[in-house]
């Protein structure tokens, strides 16, 4: 007896819903993974080469990782020995709090995917060499609060998306001195 076409179709959809099934930190590790080259540029950067799917999510630098409960991840070198792969970023509860990457040597630009780290609160990039600009995804972020762009080699203008995280009283710094932008700017309209 031959199956029908169409449910071996529906059963191949169904078995794929179910197994793709991804974590909020399995979507974090994966958009750093493609955050990665835009930061580091053209050259290899030690920082970021630990942001390896060979190396365990507890040792990723500049990163720092915090439970729902609000308990921070602390690696240890017992811990990192449990969690040799990336097995943490199959625990729900995990999420990336921080982005820590002052003077850690990045020369390349700031990549879209940066506003849809979605548990985000702080971005720290400064005293490093990147490029370009500000993109106008960041201000779509649902809980970016602080954040250091300044001594890089930003230009351009400051997108007014940016401007949206004023809402609600979310952004509490947004530091970009010591750039390459031409003069002040102001905030067009919203209280920060």
């Amino acid at each position: 007896m031959a199956v029908p076409p169409w449910l071996l179709l529906t059963f191949t959809f169904f078995l794929t819903i179910t197994t793709t099934h991804s974590t909020p930190s399995d979507d974090v590790v994966l958009l750093l993974t493609k955050i990665k080259p835009s930061l580091q540029g053209p050259t290899q950067n030690r920082i970021l080469s630990s942001w390896n799917t060979s190396v365990p999510l507890c040792e990723w630098q500049g990163l720092k990782w915090v439970f729902t409960n609000g308990t921070q991840l602390i690696c240890t070198p017992i811990s990192s020995r449990n969690w040799s792969d990336l097995s943490l970023s199959k625990n729900p509860a995990l999420h990336l709090l921080s982005l820590q990457l002052p003077s850690a040597n990045l020369s390349g630009n700031l990549p879209p995917e940066l506003g849809d780290l979605s548990n985000l609160q702080s971005l720290y990039l400064s005293f490093n060499s990147i490029m370009g600009s500000i993109p106008l995804e960041l201000g779509y972020s649902s809980s970016l609060q602080d954040i250091d762009f300044s001594y890089n080699l930003l230009n351009g203008s400051v997108p007014v998306s940016v401007w949206n995280l004023c809402d609600n009283n979310k952004l509490v710094s947004f530091r970009v001195h010591g750039n390459l932008y031409p003069g002040l700017f102001l905030n067009p309209g919203y209280q920060c």
